[in-house]
């Protein structure tokens, strides 16, 4: 995944049906709503006019496409919101050369999606491509929206502020400049510092790999994880990378995320997360919605956060447990409370299983 490593997580993807909405999602993308119970604000209720179109095209992403999960089309969607924006430069910026920008130029070109580093995103491409003709939006605005319900379909993700009224894409985004795992440390925060982002927001940024899979790094372990928790968004990414000395069955560690963990430069800030969800959730909420602004301004569009729906919090769905003493860095979470909520808050977007 954009290293923030998206760049290089190259998730395993589930075709779906772009114009075959599941019973619940085309209930909802024709003006319903989950209501006060559910944590889905209702387009009835909305508040400001430019954004109640984006309400059904919520719907159509969260229902048909994500069908209410953390499932491999979300993460591919937070992926593709990293690709799309990563190829942003200040340099390139200030120099008046092309650009790349939040501008949903992976919608766009047909060629760009079929570049190396975006291996893996073809699916959810053409899962999203047809939906700005089809309710005649931005591609920026759609992809961007994309990536925050994505975050929000992995229960314990956060609200990330979510805008519209982005322009079509000026350029054909540059080659060459998407984050790369195999680079050192000082190279690729020289990198994300060419986008306007210091180095504790790169740490936050690449916990995203707690929803991530790779599978074209080490085709040989395919669908392998970065965390043991791949379905929820927990920080336990944090801890069990930062234990260079274990690698747990199942998962899968990019030699940027380690170095990242152990570098002096970095590491302060990135065991500064493990085990601080709320702390992390906040600059990672922070970071993304910078990202999501990359060559465009927060004035010059419309905030149309009204329109998503509640995080699913993980505080009260850890197992119970007995006896004193500290509590655990990462609680296990119950699986009967964690489908519990999921049933309850993404309800009039999931489909039988």
């Amino acid at each position: 995944m954009l290293l923030v490593s998206l760049s290089f997580l190259a998730v395993a993807l589930l075709p779906f049906p772009v114009d075959g909405f599941p019973q619940s999602a085309a209930v909802a993308a024709n003006g319903g709503g989950g209501g006060v119970a559910s944590g889905i604000p209702n387009v009835t209720d909305a508040k400001n006019p430019v954004c109640v179109p984006w309400y059904g095209i919520r719907d159509a992403i969260m229902g048909s496409i994500f069908q209410g999960r953390c499932g491999d089309n979300a993460r591919a969607a937070i992926r593709l919101a990293f690709h799309d924006a990563g190829t942003f430069s200040l340099a390139l910026q200030a120099n008046a050369l092309p650009n790349g920008a939040a501008d949903g130029s992976l919608l766009v070109d047909p060629n760009e999606v079929l570049r190396s580093e975006n291996n893996g995103l073809q699916n959810i491409v053409s899962l999203l491509k047809p939906l700005p003709t089809q309710f005649g939006v931005s591609p920026g605005d759609l992809l961007h929206l994309a990536g925050v319900l994505a975050v929000l379909a992995c229960p314990g993700g956060p609200v990330i502020p979510a805008y519209v009224g982005r322009n079509a894409p000026k350029n054909i985004a540059p080659t060459g400049l998407l984050p790369d795992p195999e680079q050192s440390v000082s190279v690729l925060l020289a990198r994300f510092a060419d986008m306007g982002f210091e180095s504790r927001e790169v740490m936050a940024l690449i916990g995203a790999h707690t929803a991530g899979k790779q599978r074209f790094v080490d085709p040989a372990v395919a669908n392998t994880s970065f965390d043991t928790t791949v379905q929820i968004w927990d920080t336990r990414f944090y801890t069990e990378t930062a234990n260079t000395t274990v690698d747990l069955p199942g998962t899968f560690k990019l030699d940027s995320d380690v170095n990242f963990a152990t570098n002096p430069t970095t590491t302060q800030d990135f065991h500064g997360f493990i085990g601080n969800q709320d702390n992390w959730m906040s600059e990672y909420a922070a970071a993304h919605e910078k990202m999501s602004l990359l060559g465009f301004q927060a004035n010059d569009l419309t905030d149309c956060s009204e329109l998503l729906p509640l995080a699913i919090d993980l505080k009260n769905l850890a197992v119970a447990t007995t006896g004193g003493g500290q509590a655990p860095t990462d609680p296990v979470i119950d699986p009967v409370k964690l489908e519990a909520a999921i049933q309850q808050f993404r309800s009039i977007w999931l489909v039988p299983q």
